[in-house]
């Protein structure tokens, strides 16, 4: 732009496509001089802007409206802005006129008592610089460019947190030390990155709605009784996606010495599916309809079901509802993809002890974005939350809870804290740029009492009762359901939702003869499920003796359970003399193994696997007398195991043996860490907290509990050869990584629906600090009794 200046051309037209970005107030006005300057050579600029001062100052407007995406793309106004002032259609032009407006907050927030202190910061032009971030308010980090914003910040602070936090590996900007780490338990830089390059990343995706519609379709009718599951309706995987553009929608088309060209995928139309996975509807819109529909249009479409329309509502709270659900990754702008990222993390269970950094959010935003923009970001500091902000805008500095300022200049000029504290602070120092332009935005600002978010409060539409949501994905018994025999014998398809061509008379002859052999002591035949069938004696401990899996294509899948060593391979495959597959002409599948094999499955049981195509393969003499000796064989193996429970369940006999000695794991295994370590924690636990009492009759795990917390407080998980996990319950929110980093090997915090689990891993009872222990057990005892 200097450069054109002094060149000193006429008669040029200038395209500036949002050439404020990243500028301060201050030097705002100054651009704004620059290119009043090329137009009075004799120029013509044209210029995409958002800021209030840069439309004001021009000469004409034209205004694009009136909404975003799909519900803009005409000219609103066009003329003076004057005449974009008293234009009513014209959102931008009310927010000029001040019929729209981002109003002053009455009473900023005090915070929660907690901050965050930077210890000389000297990275690039900062000069030994120490500086209190408080925690649970809205913190605006404004400055001049250059005056050292992004160093203190990005470079210091984040890559600090980060290191500390998250064990990130990158080295942080030069700086002696941060405290209060402990009072953080994750540090997030929602920037305006892509929030995917390929065409398969989406807001649906990233949100990770899209998992909880492909569960809903699956639950549907029609998708059980095809066999769909989730990954079905998923167009990353291999199943439902179209595999000629591999669930792109698109297929390239590499073009020698041009650009790849992608064109509309000819199999699927650009649907990303195939035919028969869009035949399951719900409420009459398949999977490729949802994510074509607009954010707004889908959290009409699923009203009826809490767990997607929250993530949707959040999506429409911070503007997106113009957006299809399936929009792809790299057509979304950089403000955009940064609101998708705040909804992602509205829609996450929170602790209120996450930090949150951006750098600029506000570019690229009109007026009425940015206002949904500072909603969500009040909304996560209300949840008890931080929020650091680097920007220039003053709609958001006005609003913020805390400033900090640095300068005065840029570059060598800058790198000190001018003035910290709030807007009104900052307002009335003198040296701050910033303050002298905010005291004129503060004195003509109306103030209004801002709702705080509540949290705890359900979300509109969550009083949806469950019948409505399980009345639009409908009650139709499945097939199995009314009639389990017929489905399994005649009706049944195969796991994908292709026709069986095994022949379904040799279920019907294998379970004939069973019931037989049996003389009414077995079950009746259990046919409830889709792709199973099986047989057992009565009693909820027993085995099955027959299990079939009726879901392939060719060939039927049969297993009996009897007692080790009853038969041996060649006696089954005397009696059951079956071919080769490749042996078999008429069917188009091969391989060269015995279709008949018994292998050992448990210390007390054999299983015989059968792979059958037709009844005439079976229906012998000797098959006959197989299932009869079979029969007897199970009858014997029951009698076994009902006479001797420790053999059958030795942790419940004996647990405390059974885990010293660690029997749950392999004797050729190489094993890291003694027995004796259970009762070595057992007993820093109980010096701790006395009350606790240990359970050790569970099979993979000791169990612990305290009287006054309700279920289970801590678990040593037993059945990992390279370590034993302990694992703490604890309050949501009351442990952050700092206050863990010492307990043992790859300490994390687990979020679970209702509390948290603090989880580690020991070999010695050495790796883990005292300090933080004592600290873990009374604290999480502590915090579980309240709830």
């Amino acid at each position: 732009l200097a450069s054109q200046i002094g060149s000193g051309l006429t008669g040029v037209l200038y395209v500036l496509d949002e050439p404020t970005i990243g500028l301060h107030p201050r030097d705002t006005r100054r651009l704004i001089s620059a290119l009043h300057h090329l137009r009075d050579l004799g120029n013509t600029l044209l210029m995409v802007e958002h800021d209030r001062e840069v439309i004001t100052e021009s000469d004409h407007v034209l205004d694009f409206g009136p909404g975003a995406g799909a519900f803009g793309g005409r000219i609103v106004a066009s003329g003076t802005p004057t005449h974009l002032k008293k234009a009513r259609e014209s959102l931008t032009g009310r927010y000029l006129v001040g019929r729209e407006s981002i109003p002053v907050p009455a009473q900023r927030r005090p915070g929660n008592g907690q901050c965050l202190r930077i210890i000389g910061a000297r990275q690039n032009n900062l000069r030994n610089v120490d500086v209190d971030i408080p925690l649970g308010c809205f913190v605006v980090v404004t400055g001049v460019s250059g005056s050292g914003k992004s160093s203190l910040i990005n470079d210091v602070l984040h890559n600090a947190l980060a290191k500390r936090i998250h064990r990130a590996g990158v080295e942080p900007g030069a700086h002696d030390e941060v405290t209060g780490v402990e009072f953080v338990d994750k540090v997030i830089n929602v920037d305006q990155s892509p929030i995917g390059s390929s065409p398969t990343s989406n807001p649906a995706t990233y949100t990770g709605v899209f998992d909880e519609i492909r569960a809903l379709f699956a639950r549907l009718p029609e998708a059980k009784v095809r066999g769909y599951n989730v990954n079905r309706f998923s167009f990353n995987r291999p199943g439902g996606r179209c595999e000629a553009c591999e669930g792109n929608g698109q297929r390239c088309i590499e073009m020698h010495f041009l650009p790849d060209v992608w064109v509309t995928c000819e199999t699927c139309g650009g649907t990303r599916y195939k035919a028969e996975t869009l035949d399951v509807r719900y409420k009459g819109k398949s999977i490729a309809d949802v994510l074509s529909m607009r954010i707004s249009e889908a959290l009409e479409h699923f009203k009826n079901v809490p767990r997607v329309r929250r993530m949707l509502q959040t999506l429409d709270d911070v503007g997106l509802g113009y957006l299809q659900l399936g929009q792809s990754a790299p057509t979304l702008s950089g403000g955009e993809a940064q609101r998708v990222k705040l909804a992602a993390e509205l829609g996450r269970p929170s602790t209120g002890k996450t930090l949150y950094i951006l750098d600029e959010p506000t570019t690229g935003l009109h007026f009425d974005d940015l206002r949904k923009l500072l909603d969500v970001l009040h909304r996560l500091c209300d949840m008890g939350n931080a929020v650091v902000c680097i920007e220039h805008n003053l709609d958001v500095i006005k609003t913020g809870d805390w400033i900090i300022d640095l300068g005065p200049e840029g570059g060598a000029g800058g790198g000190e804290i001018v003035v910290e504290g709030p807007p009104e602070k900052v307002a009335a120092c003198r040296q701050s740029h910033t303050g002298r332009i905010l005291a004129d935005v503060l004195r003509s600002a109306t103030r209004v009492e801002r709702e705080v978010f509540d949290p705890t409060r359900a979300p509109a539409g969550d009083d949806v009762s469950i019948q409505a949501e399980e009345e639009d994905i409908g009650h139709a018994k499945m097939p199995w359901e009314i009639d389990g025999r017929r489905w399994h014998t005649r009706d049944r398809v195969g796991l994908r939702g292709e026709p069986a061509r095994w022949e379904g008379a040799a279920l019907e002859w294998l379970i004939d003869q069973i019931e037989k052999a049996g003389q009414g002591r077995l079950s009746p035949t259990n046919y409830n499920s889709r792709s199973t069938v099986e047989i057992k004696m009565p009693g909820s401990a027993s085995p099955w003796f027959f299990h079939a899996r009726t879901g392939g294509i060719w060939l039927l899948d049969v297993t009996f359970r009897v007692p080790t060593r009853a038969f041996s391979n060649a006696e089954v495959r005397r009696l059951i003399p079956l071919k080769t597959l490749d042996e078999m002409n008429d069917l188009p599948i091969y391989g060269k193994e015995p279709r008949v094999n018994v292998r050992h499955s448990g210390r007390l049981t054999d299983d015989i696997r059968i792979l059958i195509n037709s009844r005439k393969e079976i229906a012998t003499a000797d098959c006959r007398e197989f299932i009869k000796r079979a029969f007897q064989a199970y009858q014997r193996l029951i009698r076994k195991m009902g006479e001797d429970v420790e053999m059958r369940q030795p942790w419940k006999a004996n647990g405390r043996q059974w885990h010293l000695s660690q029997q749950m794991l392999s004797k050729n295994t190489e094993k890291l860490w003694r027995g004796s370590l259970i009762v070595e924690m057992l007993g820093r636990f109980k010096k701790l907290a006395p009350e606790i009492r240990e359970d050790w009759t569970r099979k993979v795990m000791v169990v612990l509990l305290h009287p006054e917390v309700p279920g289970i407080w801590a678990r040593l998980i037993t059945n990992h050869a390279d370590a034993m996990r302990v694992e703490v319950h604890s309050a949501r929110g009351q442990f952050t990584p700092a206050l863990i980093e010492k307990l043992g090997i790859e300490p994390v915090i687990r979020h679970l629906s209702h509390h948290d689990q603090v989880q580690f891993w020991l070999q010695k009872s050495q790796q883990c600090d005292q300090g933080q222990l004592e600290r873990l057990v009374r604290e999480s005892i502590a915090s579980l009794k309240e709830e």
